[in-house]
């Protein structure tokens, strides 16, 4: 079930900087998420010691690199991510895609036609390829002591390109050796090709770059953690890939790998419902912030609650709590026919005749309705 992919080395990462954020709009009497472009950079985790010196909406930050460049610092690949996490990386020629089993298969990358790198036609429509160039830079920032980086995701072809050529410029200019070199990392927004606004990140001088070069030591100390990971993937039962984190080394992950296991079946029996399934999915993605003794705790209270709901899932809701009938009384109100025949159980004579197991099943049904719709 859980298959190791690679040993490699990387800086502990304290935050994340992002040019984006999604807003909750409400259009016809539904509400929906959509992407709005930043004009500062939004800082997840590690905000405070930023902000107080580059301000609350920061839009222009002066960093650092801790190191020279290197697959540590800067990070450019095509990437494809499913909602287990990274599932190919490719240097455009071959690509390392992820089997069910765990294992790494090479195969054509983007620039010798894999379907996954190209613009894919859905009716009217057209869908953004599925894999695309993303570059991962993590930089320290000047003035905020810390032990660890941030990182920002560079995205796609034209926005990688100047990222790497200005960072390789740089390092000649400075000798071969870009580490402790000071530069600006910014964003601005304009109009995109599609004419909405669209974030564009910049790398550039500051007056602080051209003294580092003229003088070595006007660079920044580079100190900064690093720590050797082991990448995995778990599957489900079937060899579904369902989690990709990466943890130390010498960490145990068999914990988190059976609480993943667990919560993955939970989901897909509909034993968790609505919104909390990407709150879950996103703890899958994100296993490595989660400490064995908290996957312990977490894998306790999730095999009690599934244990619970299996022992009785065949029993009406008219005997459980108010959480199970209003399921059933939701669904009563809003399924029909085709919709009961859809979900391979006959509609009830009233709601409190449903199982709880049926009530779930239902629930999920309409959410992913509502959904399809609002995407519609």
């Amino acid at each position: 079930m859980i298959q190791g992919l690679n040993t490699r080395t990387r800086y502990v990462r304290i935050g994340k900087f992002k040019i984006g954020m999604k807003e909750t709009v409400e259009r016809g009497g539904r509400r929906f998420e959509k992407p709005t472009a930043l004009d500062h950079f939004r800082i997840v985790d590690g905000a405070q010691p930023v902000q107080a010196l580059y301000g609350e909406k920061p839009a222009q930050v002066l960093v650092y690199l801790p190191d020279n460049l290197s697959e540590a610092t800067w990070d450019p690949y095509y990437k494809r991510y499913a909602r287990s996490g990274l599932m190919c990386r490719g240097d455009g020629v071959v690509g390392q895609e992820v089997q069910a089993d765990g294992s790494l298969k090479a195969r054509d990358c983007a620039l010798r036609g894999c379907p996954f790198a190209q613009p894919a036609k859905k009716g009217e429509k057209t869908e953004p390829a599925q894999c695309r160039p993303i570059g991962i830079l993590s930089f320290k920032v000047v003035g905020v002591p810390s032990a660890g980086v941030y990182q920002i995701d560079i995205k796609g072809m034209s926005a990688v390109s100047r990222a790497e050529g200005y960072l390789r410029q740089l390092q000649q200019a400075a000798g071969g050796d870009l580490t402790g070199v000071p530069f600006l990392l910014t964003v601005n927004v304009s109009k995109g090709k599609d004419g909405f606004p669209t974030s564009r990140i910049e790398l550039r001088d500051a007056p602080e770059t051209l003294e580092a070069l003229r003088d070595p030591w006007k660079r920044h100390a580079a100190g900064a953690a690093k720590q050797q990971v082991q990448g995995f993937v778990i599957t489900d039962a079937h060899g579904k890939v369902i989690a990709s984190p990466e943890v130390g080394v010498e960490e145990n992950i068999a914990v988190r790998a059976r609480y993943a296991l667990l919560l993955n079946e939970a989901i897909e029996k509909h034993y968790i419902l609505g919104d909390a399934v990407e709150k879950y999915y996103q703890v899958l993605r994100t296993l490595e912030r989660i400490s064995e003794a908290e996957a312990q705790q977490a894998y306790g209270r999730l095999k009690a609650y599934v244990d619970e709901l299996e022992a009785t899932q065949n029993e009406p809701v008219s005997r459980h709590g108010e959480t199970d009938q209003r399921y059933a009384g939701f669904a009563f109100k809003y399924l029909r026919a085709a919709d009961y025949e859809a979900l391979g159980f006959e509609a009830p004579a009233e709601p409190g005749a449903m199982t709880r197991l049926q009530a779930r099943k239902a629930m999920a049904y309409l959410y992913e309705q509502r959904k399809g719709k609002e995407a519609a």
